[in-house]
């Protein structure tokens, strides 16, 4: 299987890192998708990627609304990373860490714990182990349908330093709840927020006497909160997701896979129909967001305000 593969430099400093992101389909077959990634980890390695970035449920594919309950459940739980142990450990192990190596790689897939499941962010990477507590983010905030599969994970934030800079996580729905994002911004001085996600598309909002209508109402805010969210936060906006028809529900994923700049600037969008991979390379992830910052730092007057909120440690300057 081919891809269109989109790329673009952000700056001429080749010690900065390159990412990829993967918009593509999903499939409720885990054989399928398993191959789908490997392919795309393999193009990964041959274009020097440093960091990847796959949709919500890579392994399994998203969920959906069965009269069979026991159906969903059951692929789940095959697709849980110690059902695909091996697999994970051949793709761990061709990692290494250097100037012109992919060391990173973000999925999500199941978790079962205490006989429930969780839908999950997981990272490969050498030096991680990534069934170890502190470096799995559980999705905190569920749909409706999604209540019928998964637990809700706790306010357990996860955020990684890497030497580009610091990376923080959500999974789809969570980017409704900007409380979240904030808290990545504002307590853990995050400079990239990566999000996750199976978004949906369709949804209708019309405003007849102003001539105004989308039958995309959700593929409107999948691009609105990724903005905003970079943008009132002075974060990098990283955003994956599903693109196409589900098999299943037949319901239709926005795709448009993308990253938006600490201003709120999008600077890179896939496609809404078709599977693409997007190429940034050499991002200046913490270099541009202290630029942007410098020019004009609104999280000041904001703690001035707010000085309940430092009983919560908010920082006021970069961790070393």
């Amino acid at each position: 299987m081919s891809y269109r593969i989109v790329e673009r430099v952000f700056s001429d400093d080749e010690n900065l890192p390159t990412v990829m992101l993967a918009n593509i389909y999903g499939t409720p077959s885990i054989q399928e998708n398993l191959k789908k990634m490997e392919q795309i980890i393999n193009l990964a390695h041959e274009k020097k990627v440093n960091i990847l970035i796959f949709p919500e449920l890579t392994i399994s594919g998203y969920v959906w609304k069965s009269s069979d309950i026991d159906e969903v459940k059951n692929l789940l739980a095959e697709s849980e990373n110690r059902r695909i142990a091996s697999w994970l450990k051949n793709v761990k192990d061709s990692l290494t860490e250097g100037k012109e190596e992919l060391e990173y790689i973000f999925y999500g897939n199941s978790r079962e714990k205490d006989g429930n499941f969780y839908n999950a962010t997981y990272i490969l990477n050498p030096g991680i182990d990534y069934q170890q507590e502190e470096y799995i983010y559980a999705k905190v905030f569920l749909t409706p349908m999604e209540k019928t599969y998964f637990k809700q994970g706790t306010d357990k934030r996860l955020s990684i330093d890497t030497k580009w800079g610091r990376f923080g996580f959500l999974i789809c729905y969570d980017l409704c709840f900007v409380e979240l994002a904030r808290q990545y911004a504002f307590i853990d001085c995050v400079d990239a927020i990566v999000t996750i996600a199976a978004w949906h598309s369709e949804a209708v909002r019309e405003y007849s006497k102003m001539n105004a209508r989308t039958d995309h109402y959700y593929g409107f805010l999948w691009s609105l909160m990724n903005a905003s969210k970079a943008a009132y936060n002075q974060v990098w906006s990283l955003g994956t997701n599903w693109v196409g028809l589900h098999q299943k529900s037949g319901e239709y994923f926005w795709g448009g896979s993308g990253i938006w700049a600490p201003s709120g600037m999008q600077l890179l969008q896939a496609s809404n129909i078709n599977e693409e991979l997007l190429i940034v390379r050499n991002i200046d992830i913490k270099g541009q967001r202290d630029k942007e910052q410098d020019d004009f730092n609104y999280r000041i007057d904001f703690q001035d305000l707010y000085r309940h909120m430092n009983h919560q440690s908010a920082c006021t300057h970069y961790p070393e």
